[in-house]
């Protein structure tokens, strides 16, 4: 997901140029400028990108190469890791897709979800921008579930200690646990617990467990969330997290191990 992206653009698009006549059909690869495209979406020029649009030069579910695969992925996934909201907007009034997937299977919100302005100390408000992200594409219809790719929306955020994206999500639906087997507290992937355990994460650690996060829960053939803790040597969490394994059922995890 980190990979370099490699974007395009139609050559004869210029900013402030009439559309009108550029001769080629709609979406066609051959004339793409890849750089154009990557530094209109980063700077979130919606005009730049609607006047493709209304020239039907692009279409709003155009897939371009990027991320190092020549098949291409959806204009919208990578407006969503740029949080370009104003791209994001015009893309979605246009009819693109808001759970179009990139050939790894990432959508718009996964993204969103997962990425920071990286021109920033990280902080809150690194986090800002890809929040509101979140919110539109979410407000848009994004599943904020991922079967039957596993990695899930909420794992990304967990994983990058997104908290206000992780507690949204929470809100607004998204299972705290994934797909897990509760009844065996197995599963395939991560859990969120787990993505949040493994960079060290304590606030969202505690967001998760106080959501009802099940530490018990084991990755088949691995670990739990306590000895990813123990694996990555964050060892306040790891008794935080023994402390959440030894609770009765209906216990309330904030009483007895924060």
């Amino acid at each position: 997901m980190n990979g370099p992206y490699r974007l395009a653009i139609v050559l004869c698009i210029a900013l402030g140029a009439g559309l009108g006549g550029c001769a080629h059909q709609p979406g066609d690869l051959r004339s793409l400028d890849t750089d154009r495209l990557h530094n209109a979406i980063a700077a979130d020029d919606a005009g730049y990108v609607d006047g493709g649009l209304r020239g039907k030069i692009i279409t709003a579910n155009q897939r371009i190469p990027a991320l190092g695969y020549q098949e291409g992925v959806p204009l919208l996934t990578v407006a969503a890791r740029f949080a370009a909201l104003d791209v994001i907007r015009v893309l979605l009034a246009a009819g693109a897709d808001v759970n179009a997937r990139t050939p790894d299977g990432d959508t718009a919100l996964m993204l969103a979800s997962f990425f920071f302005n990286e021109d920033r100390e990280r902080d809150l408000n690194s986090y800002e921008q890809h929040e509101k992200a979140v919110r539109l594409l979410v407000g848009a219809g994004a599943h904020v579930e991922n079967e039957p790719y596993h990695y899930t929306p909420l794992a990304y955020a967990a994983y990058q200690g997104h908290d206000r994206i992780v507690r949204f999500l929470i809100e607004r639906g998204a299972q705290v646990d994934a797909d897990a087997d509760q009844q065996e507290a197995l599963t395939y992937v991560n859990t969120p617990l787990m993505m949040a355990v493994i960079q060290g994460h304590r606030g969202t650690t505690m967001s998760l467990l106080r959501r009802g996060a099940n530490p018990r829960i084991r990755v088949r053939g691995g670990h739990t969330a306590a000895e990813f803790a123990e694996k990555y040597n964050h060892h306040g969490l790891a008794r935080m997290l023994r402390c959440a394994e030894r609770l009765a059922p209906g216990e309330a995890f904030s009483r007895r191990c924060e």
